[in-house]
């Protein structure tokens, strides 16, 4: 039988179900509400090429003594999805709650985890949510207003559902959350964000009123804008002129301003936009 590879050892099964005796530290977490104390054992290595912050904790100029460290500001259901990125085991963000994001978010700041957060905002601004959340997101948002990204995020598509909804459904979201001072500022908040936030129409051209500018363009009557400025070229003569209305399939009448100061109207085809 040939050896197995180490690149197809399961480093994350082994820390879960085998991790003596090559794990060497260990994080644990004292639930308050049971005083029971939950453990997860893990590879400094691994977790160092992982995490520059881990690196700088094991192996910096003041390398951590102890092979044992508290937790204290994460649950061990949320630090060991954790662990598991880090030990590359497949996880997929689509099946976590917007919480236990949050959750994850916060540790991917604290151990300078890019690619997590940015996966994980994506994961976040991909979302629809749906009336009956809308606040429960909020105030998430709100609550993690630290960490800026993921925040936003959740904004954000709290906004496009309030853009994206009728005046009925929002006035029910308002008829239906408990009248009290918290959710009102919440919402009214909400409301005043979805109206900053609104996208600006694109730039339409003032000439045209196309985007992008039909400028060098044929004029044709279905591109055709009454009292756009157009081009007329006669052999090696140019005149600009100014749509008035379309005649049949082919005529254009125009108003021509000459250099002399003259002004006349003309009937022709069409002509190139200007």
């Amino acid at each position: 039988m040939a050896d197995q590879n180490f690149q197809t050892i399961d480093l994350a099964m082994i820390r879960e179900n085998s991790p003596n005796p090559t794990c060497d530290i260990k994080f644990t977490f004292l639930d308050e509400t049971t005083g029971l104390t939950s453990e997860l054992p893990a590879h400094k290595l691994i977790l160092a090429f992982g995490s520059e912050v881990f690196m700088r904790q094991f192996f910096g100029n003041f390398p951590e003594e102890k092979d044992t460290i508290p937790i204290e500001d994460s649950s061990v259901q949320v630090f060991r999805i954790f662990l598991d990125i880090l030990y590359n085991k497949k996880i997929s963000l689509e099946a976590f709650d917007f919480q236990l994001l949050a959750d994850l978010y916060y540790l991917a700041e604290k151990y300078h985890q890019e690619c997590l957060k940015d996966s994980i905002v994506k994961e976040v601004s991909a979302r629809k949510i749906v009336s009956g959340n809308l606040l429960e997101v909020a105030k998430l948002a709100e609550t993690n207003s630290h960490l800026a990204q993921f925040s936003s995020s959740l904004f954000n598509i709290c906004f496009v559902f309030l853009r994206e909804s009728d005046q009925e459904t929002i006035l029910d979201i308002f008829d239906n959350e408990e009248v009290e001072e918290e959710n009102s500022r919440t919402l009214h908040r909400l409301m005043a964000g979805a109206k900053r936030s609104r996208p600006n129409p694109p730039d339409i051209c003032k000439n045209c009123q196309h985007k992008p500018c039909l400028d060098g363009k044929e004029l044709t009557k279905f591109n055709f804008v009454t009292g756009a400025y157009v081009s007329r070229k006669f052999g090696a003569k140019q005149d600009t002129r100014k749509t008035l209305k379309i005649d049949g399939d082919d005529d254009v009448e125009y108003t021509i301003v000459w250099a002399d100061g003259r002004v006349t109207n003309t009937s022709d085809k069409f002509s190139k936009l200007s």
